[in-house]
């Protein structure tokens, strides 16, 4: 890395040495001093790679060096979360979003980020409020899963299927500690690598048990990260198994959103029994042998239960998981 001289000391210089220590100040004005474009187009793709800093500061990322091509597909993967539950009204957004950290990227390191594709690396796609079909991890899937990965992935995923953890969760948990509480209390705490830095409280049920177990068999630290691993050298390294593996890690959480509707409401959820957005609560009432309003009742107490659990505050967002 350059060094750089400051006050007459030397300092190694970070952002690629493009001007500021702040990550979203230096993607700003490498665009401005390098970007071949209009006035609209620069100040778009400032406000894009700033939302980009802001995302990525929780998870520990504030210089560009630490940006990997696996960071930007979760980020990719969380626009397309956003499109899905409805927060985002316009399809072309996320691929915009993600076009803006290429861009970037790619002017701050003078042709040498690899770019990331918004289709096809992310799976962005068009506005899609409600899923028509289901994108959980089917059994079969996830069992081949975890014999194609090594033992500490494989156990992951399963606390990510068994729990409904984003990837990030499953490799800060600590299941020494979990598997302590879910024995006494019969659910586990969440505090580590959470949306926003919220605690949070998760059923566990006798599968959990099983991830949690499986998990301590491979645990050799206060988390699931290897010692003397960083996380971003750790994501890049699962991203790249699950790549290879052709799987995704988010299809297991879709997963336990479906199954946990399944417990609530005694029915299939909507997307994994096709029933369309509209005919939905007339569907599980003939199913449950009830009456539309109570199961309009089941349905609403469900979708924010599992929204609690899933670690979002609006009911809205189990609209991507369960159709």
């Amino acid at each position: 890395m350059a060094k750089v001289k400051v006050k007459g000391e030397t300092s190694y210089s970070r952002n690629y040495s493009i001007g500021s220590r702040d990550m979203a100040i230096a993607g700003q004005k490498v665009v401005e001093q390098r970007f071949h474009g209009g006035f609209q187009s620069k100040r778009d793709i400032g406000q894009r790679w700033a939302y980009f800093c802001k995302w990525a500061e929780p998870q520990g990322i504030k210089r560009m060096e630490k940006i990997s091509k696996e960071l930007v597909i979760e980020y990719g993967q969380a626009l397309q979360q956003e499109l899905d539950a409805g927060e985002r009204k316009s399809p072309s957004s996320p691929k915009n979003y993600v076009s803006a950290v290429n861009t970037v990227m790619r002017l701050a390191t003078q042709g040498e980020w690899k770019t990331v594709k918004p289709g096809k690396d992310c799976g962005i796609q068009a506005r899609s409020y409600i899923p028509t079909e289901s994108k959980a991890m089917s059994m079969a899937t996830h069992q081949t899963a975890q014999r194609a990965v090594d033992d500490r992935i494989s156990s992951l995923l399963g606390l990510q299927r068994a729990f409904g953890l984003r990837f990030k969760e499953s490799c800060l948990l600590n299941p020494k500690l979990a598997l302590k509480e879910a024995l006494k209390d019969g659910r586990i705490t969440l505090r580590a690598g959470t949306k926003g830095g919220k605690l949070r409280r998760v059923p566990c049920r006798p599968c959990g048990i099983t991830a949690l177990e499986q998990a301590i068999a491979v645990q050799d630290g206060r988390s699931l990260i290897p010692k003397n691993i960083s996380y971003a050298d750790f994501q890049k390294a699962c991203y790249e198994q699950a790549r290879l593996a052709e799987i995704g890690f988010h299809s297991e959480r879709h997963f336990y959103a479906q199954d946990r509707y399944r417990e609530i409401t005694g029915a299939p959820s909507p997307v994994e029994a096709g029933w369309s957005r509209k005919e939905r609560i007339f569907q599980l009432a003939l199913y449950l042998n009830i009456s539309e309003e109570e199961a309009q009742k089941i349905d609403a107490v469900a979708r924010l239960q599992i929204s609690l659990e899933l670690g979002h505050h609006r009911v809205e967002i189990s609209n991507a998981y369960l159709g």
